[in-house]
């Protein structure tokens, strides 16, 4: 009874992650859901997190070690590894909801899907913030739909959907999202130039030949977000240049691919809404008042921004992001610069 269902290969990078580990793994050996292999890949950690996989008496896992390779070379061993129909990612410091893979394989199987999306909450210690990635309880796309729908969302929000800044990347990561083998089995996620934004790019590649994608509005991943591991919590002194270098990579993509206007006026807008990861990242720094307004300014003068600025529709925003990037394309830092301090308030709780 069992073997008649499709095998769900699950794969999950695993560096010093001693203090969640276990609740990863429980969260998917007690899943609703039985034929699964769990891949465990232990990136060269130095703490107890390869002696706790050890631990556990369950012939559905498997535990690969290696020298610390990075999360993207982990991803695509165990993706290349892996014997399932179906392939979920999940992180060592995340859990899921038991019903989760018995949810998406339903679904997946039902309507002969490609992908099946679901939400996430995102973990801040007490507080618990479910996100909504569309404003849908259930969706079934076909290929022109999901391209226009989905992919094209992947590089950016356009019209309407610019009234919510807050879910440009809400597309981004792989871990809540059940994949057909035939649509991931042939990828990898990239190191290097692609930076954070490899999990994207995965997407990009995937979604592009999607046939059918499901959508349901039901949050099964918890993705821990506390203030040690928060992207906001330390400076990171290349995220200008590294952004500025993945959207050129993007620009160059819909080139490529001749995906049409749509996809370049998306890209835009993402240039233009990336000053709020940029700024947030620039009150991290221990820089004056001045220098983080200067810094700002610099890349308001930059030739991608100040398109993006020009060709920006603001009305669809409420007063505060109007304000925001009325700010921004009047290259105004110093009062930029005092209302980035209450952004991020604003981003956890939208």
């Amino acid at each position: 009874m069992v073997h008649s269902m499709p095998l769900v290969s699950v794969v999950v990078p695993v560096y010093n992650a001693e203090q969640y580990i276990r609740q990863c793994i429980d969260s998917l050996i007690n899943q609703t859901y039985p034929h699964l292999e769990i891949i465990c890949i232990n990136d060269g950690s130095n703490d107890r997190s390869l002696d706790i996989l050890m631990e556990y008496d369950d012939k559905r896992l498997r535990v690969m070690d290696q020298t610390n390779r990075g999360c993207a070379f982990s991803r695509t061993r165990g993706l290349k590894s892996g014997a399932g129909e179906y392939f979920m990612f999940i992180d060592s410091d995340d859990w899921i909801e038991l019903e989760a893979i018995q949810t998406l394989v339903e679904y997946a199987e039902r309507e002969r899907a490609d992908a099946v999306m679901g939400t996430y909450v995102r973990e801040y210690g007490e507080r618990s913030l479910p996100k909504q990635i569309f404003n849908a309880d259930y969706l079934s796309y076909d290929k022109e739909e999901t391209r226009q729908f989905v992919h094209r969302r992947l590089f950016g929000l356009i019209g309407e959907e610019l009234a919510h800044p807050e879910n440009v990347d809400a597309l981004n990561s792989n871990c809540f999202t059940l994949y057909h083998r035939d649509l991931i089995k042939h990828l990898k996620f990239g190191n290097g130039p692609y930076g954070t934004f490899s999990d994207l790019y995965f997407q990009i590649e995937a979604l592009e030949h999607c046939e059918r994608f499901v959508y349901i509005d039901y949050p099964l991943y918890h993705y821990r977000k506390t203030d040690q591991q928060s992207m906001s919590s330390a400076y990171k002194r290349d995220l200008i240049a590294s952004r500025v270098h993945f959207f050129h990579i993007l620009m160059n993509y819909i080139e490529v691919h001749q995906l049409g206007e749509e996809y370049k006026e998306a890209l835009n807008n993402r240039i233009a809404l990336s000053m709020i990861g940029i700024g947030i990242n620039e009150m991290a720094s221990s820089k004056s008042l001045r220098l983080k307004a200067n810094t700002l300014k610099d890349v308001l003068r930059r030739d991608e921004y100040k398109k993006a600025y020009a060709h920006m529709d603001l009305h669809y925003f409420d007063l505060k992001w109007r304000t925001f990037f009325e700010f921004c394309k009047r290259e105004r830092t110093i009062p930029l610069v005092f209302m980035l301090r209450g952004v991020n308030y604003l981003r956890k709780r939208v």
